[in-house]
């Protein structure tokens, strides 16, 4: 086998949950993220399976995986700068973990976390 060749051996498939669950994870390491928003559906997935991707939408395009999620910011941070972040460190982790093209990661500002204003 020459150097840089690899033997097929069967193939893999990565789920698109384990994707999800990535992106959750490496949204939630950034600071001023509160926490990924969930719809009704996605809250009670979250709930039962305690999956930490209930928020987040994957999508296999021709162009490469579109990552979609609502995010909750702590009350004080500067938005623009912190959704970057997002957006950044989920295509850093998705792709360094997969392999997989990240085409656009979009990030929707759903809500602000103040201790004081709002129950979590």
């Amino acid at each position: 086998m020459a150097n840089g060749d690899k033997e097929n051996l069967g193939s893999v498939k990565i789920d698109n949950e384990v994707i999800g669950t990535i992106a959750a994870i490496a949204a939630k390491s950034v600071p001023g993220v509160h926490k990924i928003a969930t719809s009704f559906v996605g809250g009670i997935a979250l709930f039962f399976r305690k999956i930490p991707d209930a928020g987040v939408n994957v999508s296999l395009k021709e162009e490469g995986v579109v990552l979609s999620l609502g995010v909750i910011v702590d009350y004080g941070v500067n938005i623009p700068e912190v959704t970057w972040k997002i957006q950044k460190v989920i295509k850093e982790e998705v792709e360094k973990s997969t392999g997989f093209k990240i085409a656009r990661v979009n990030i929707v500002v759903e809500g602000i976390y103040h201790p004081q204003y709002t129950r979590d």
